[in-house]
């Protein structure tokens, strides 16, 4: 009986972090509409790390800041908080929802390579290779490269970075042995509001912004629904059901992008892009079926 209900709720766990990371990019959307990028994942990250520091005194819990606690949450603020959410809402001004979405399907392929360097225990073989093959050739037709198209890259390049950036950042968390998801998630989101701080007032000028309401309100749900407790599922998730299972969730986020973005901001898909989404998700079924990652 236990059995079971650990299933069931490992399930319901990676369909509720699917569908919450999924809707980000649409709330981004909205955001990046009247607030500048970096100053968006600040004010993402301060409600998240209002929501985590509240629970934390409720719960009557102390936030461990060993060195290896400060350098865990740092590395993982940066890789995992920094700079992919400021790579993705400075692409997400230009870039689609459902673009944007599909390109941060080649997470976990990005991972099979970074975790096949770095993580001793990680084991490859040539239909993980085949896999990561399949995986570039549907990046190639997302990004629409070929010779009679001359397309604006930079935004698409910027999501491809925030992808890789994320992959480090899953990587070094699998190599913690032991962790409490709540101090992970709580003290990454910390860090990364920290170091956030300089970057807003050296790059941007916030005190000019005249945000929407529209803008605000989505922030705000970014910051306590997608960074705070998505955060914290994505980590419950490892430690209640492993790597391999909580992978798959990057089968479900694209999916959700799309849809999102197709009914609520009536985005459309070419067939560059529905080939490039056909090519990546087979990619990824290749490689999460050769690996145990």
């Amino acid at each position: 009986m236990i059995s079971i209900n650990k299933i069931f709720l490992s399930f319901i766990l990676l369909f509720s972090l699917g569908f919450i990371w999924g809707s980000s990019f649409i709330f981004i959307k909205f955001v990046v509409n009247t607030i500048t990028p970096i100053t968006a994942v600040l004010i993402r990250m301060a409600v998240a790390s209002m929501c985590l520091y509240l629970y934390l005194i409720l719960t009557q819990k102390k936030l461990p800041m060993y060195t290896i606690d400060i350098k865990n949450y740092t590395i993982l603020a940066i890789f995992g908080n920094v700079l992919p959410f400021v790579l993705v809402s400075w692409a997400e001004i230009k870039a689609s929802t459902n673009l944007t979405g599909i390109i941060m399907g080649i997470m976990p392929i990005t991972t099979v390579l970074l975790a096949f360097f770095f993580v001793k225990e990680e084991k490859i073989s040539k239909f993980t290779f085949i896999g990561i093959i399949f995986g570039f050739v549907g990046l190639l037709f997302l990004l629409e490269i070929n010779v009679n198209q001359n397309t604006n890259l930079f935004p698409h390049l910027a999501i491809v970075f925030g992808a890789f950036s994320f992959a480090v950042a899953t990587v070094y968390a699998r190599k913690i042995k032991k962790y409490n998801p709540l101090f992970i998630v709580s003290g990454s989101t910390f860090f990364a509001f920290i170091i956030l701080i300089p970057l807003v007032f050296y790059l941007e000028n916030p005190f000019i912004l005249n945000p929407s309401t529209e803008s605000i309100f989505f922030s705000i749900v970014l910051g306590i629904l997608n960074t705070a407790i998505g955060g914290f599922i994505f980590f419950k998730l490892i430690q209640l059901s492993g790597a391999s299972f909580t992978s798959t969730v990057n089968f479900i986020t694209p999916f959700i992008a799309v849809l999102l973005g197709y009914f609520i901001l009536n985005e459309t898909l070419n067939f560059h892009q529905l080939y490039g989404f056909i090519f990546i998700l087979f990619g990824i079924y290749i490689v999460q079926k050769s690996t145990n990652i």
